[in-house]
């Protein structure tokens, strides 16, 4: 840092970096997810999403609780429903700083630095969803868990400690494999009896609303196998365990969330970024005593989600973005070990963070799905006799999210798999009376490989006249009657 710079303006220099790059592109359309999130916080109660909407989720009902409230008061623009990632996200820079200033020999610059700049991090503080909201907590919970080890430490810490890891388990399901680490390194550090005394009463509040949850998490878990059942290659989305999706894992940690056609150019660039990260890495190992709290942070839960999702798939790195924080502290804490080398090293992994980034931001095939655009292109472009479907037993989240209910939009198949007798069935019934189809292929790969639906569309007399490809949404294709269309041309 600057030498005519004083250390108590480092944080808050950092803090609005942070905070700087996590506000450009915020205004992008919201995706599948954040759409599901956005329709709960406008529509649901309190109560419903902490009994109801859970039943048919995969997730705990923390961040859309939190959602739910912020909404009520901010609105429910693109902008609003991000800002609480875009404050956790900052959030846990400042956690990381304090980690690394009160149990490191560091300077709690270089992770903080780190974390602000990190385009998987700047990606998912903009993201409507809980994953930022983990690595917040997953933050703070290590920082008082390790107050707790202090000689001045008292009731507020572990107080702070019971909150923050209980918050942590019901914001997502991955994060309950940074218990162990929680238990594995006071045995390590052989702490005695009273402490243990505390960390077992701090774990009360986790235990007890876990029983309650339980059942709820139960049939979680079953509506989870019957859709693996239903659509096997749900695996490879949710995240099965495999190489390629460690190697995913890794590319995104290294790069940030972004994703080249040309992927020489890619695979290059990552092996680049992977240099100065496993060389900074590889020295953490030398300060074991001082990092190896951190590694167990960021191996750890790594290790446990890969094992467990051989058996139910869950190993997708956005669900890990809590060992982030840890992630960057022991690159910091390598660099540290190199006094030659490590400002370099640094240096590298920030000139590594910024090029996601900015790729990121300089190629709109990297953002979100458009599917505000896709919406008004439809409603600017359809006539009062057409209509819109979707190979979904009903039209997608972010469909409903932006439409204003001028064109009829549905659904025409009864399951996320479509069957073609159903199928034919449900279009044919569907169209009566429509002149002309925007159909949207988005999930077709999953849900309708064999084209059902577009058969069926040709076998009622519909004729493609034009597709219009949206950002990560797909093709919209526009159909209209073979005699209809023949009349006009």
């Amino acid at each position: 840092m600057h030498p005519y710079i004083h250390k108590k303006y480092y944080l808050l220099m950092i803090l609005v970096l942070g905070l700087t790059l996590r506000l450009i592109l915020l205004n992008q359309s919201l995706w599948l997810d954040e759409a599901i999130g956005a329709i709960v916080a406008k529509n649901y109660s309190f109560g419903d999403i902490l009994l109801k909407f859970p039943l048919g989720d995969n997730h705990p009902p923390l961040y859309y609780l939190i959602l739910r409230g912020w909404s009520l008061i901010f609105g429910y623009s693109e902008v609003s429903l991000r800002m609480p990632s875009v404050i956790f996200g900052v959030s846990t820079i400042y956690f990381v700083y304090r980690v690394a200033k009160e149990f490191t020999k560091v300077n709690p610059a270089v992770p903080a630095m780190l974390l602000a700049t990190s385009p998987l991090a700047i990606y998912y503080s903009q993201e409507a969803r809980m994953y930022m909201l983990s690595g917040f907590l997953a933050a703070g919970g290590v920082y008082f868990f390790l107050r707790t080890f202090k000689e001045d430490s008292g009731i507020k810490d572990w107080l702070l400690f019971s909150l923050f890891y209980t918050l942590l388990i019901f914001s997502d399901y991955m994060p309950v494999f940074l218990y162990p680490v929680f238990a594995l390194y006071p045995l390590i550090r052989k702490e005695n009896w009273i402490w243990w005394k505390k960390f077992f009463l701090s774990n009360l509040p986790v235990l007890v609303l876990g029983i309650l949850w339980l059942p709820i998490f139960q049939k979680q878990g079953e509506g989870g196998r019957r859709l693996l059942e239903t659509l096997p290659d749900w695996a490879g989305v949710a995240g099965g365990a495999s190489f390629k999706q460690m190697g995913v894992f890794w590319s995104k940690f290294s790069l940030g969330r972004i994703s080249l056609i040309n992927k020489y150019i890619q695979y290059g660039l990552v092996s680049l970024a992977s240099i100065p990260i496993l060389t900074a890495l590889f020295g953490s190992l030398k300060k074991i005593k001082s990092s190896g709290l951190f590694w167990l942070w960021f191996a750890l839960p790594v290790i446990l989600g890969f094992g467990v999702s051989f058996a139910f798939p869950a190993f997708i790195y956005f669900r890990y973005i809590f060992v982030l924080p840890a992630f960057y502290l022991l690159i910091s804490l390598g660099a540290d070990s190199y006094p030659k080398i490590g400002r370099l090293l640094v240096a590298l992994v920030i000139t590594f963070n910024l090029i996601g980034w900015g790729i990121y931001l300089a190629d709109p095939r990297q953002h979100r799905e458009s599917w505000r655009e896709a919406v008004a292109y439809i409603e600017e472009n359809a006539f009062p006799t057409e209509v819109v479907i979707f190979g979904n037993p009903e039209p997608f989240a972010p469909y409903r999210w932006y439409s204003s209910g001028k064109v009829k939009a549905l659904g025409v198949t009864d399951s996320v798999s479509a069957s073609r007798e159903k199928t034919e069935r449900i279009t044919g019934e569907a169209l009566t009376g429509a002149t002309g189809v925007y159909y949207f292929e988005y999930l077709k790969g999953l849900e309708d490989p064999s084209g059902i639906v577009e058969d069926s569309l040709g076998k009622i007399g519909f004729k493609e006249i034009e597709r219009k490809d949206f950002n990560g949404v797909g093709f919209v294709i526009h159909y209209q009657r073979k005699q209809i269309y023949a009349n006009r041309n």
